[in-house]
């Protein structure tokens, strides 16, 4: 289940208020919370901007690696570093992967 509703509420948003805000039917958006209908990327995409959260998350996906926030990139790639220490991985693991995409 998508978390629109989840996040409307903890806003404090009734679904005539969000829809005011993004310009969009109270109804449609309520169809988009329970299920019933599924937005566009445009749509996804404006409720994101407007939450300030990913797409995946506001699509309930398990944010696992989405979540991930660094303050520097320095600290992004150390985090980058251990993960390939702890499976592994060499550069060349990776730079050859990549050739398959």
């Amino acid at each position: 289940m998508n978390r629109i509703k989840e996040l409307r509420q903890k806003n404090n948003l009734t679904l005539k208020e969000l829809g005011q805000k993004i310009g969009m039917a109270n109804n449609t958006l309520s169809r988009y919370e329970t299920g019933k209908r599924k937005p566009k990327l445009e749509t996804w995409q404006a409720l994101a901007n407007f939450f300030n959260v990913s797409i995946p998350y506001l699509q309930g996906i398990d944010e696992g690696i989405y979540d991930l926030k660094f303050p520097t990139k320095a600290e992004a790639i150390a985090f980058i570093h251990k993960i390939m220490k702890a499976q592994n991985i060499k550069l060349e693991d990776i730079q050859n992967e990549s050739k398959n995409y």
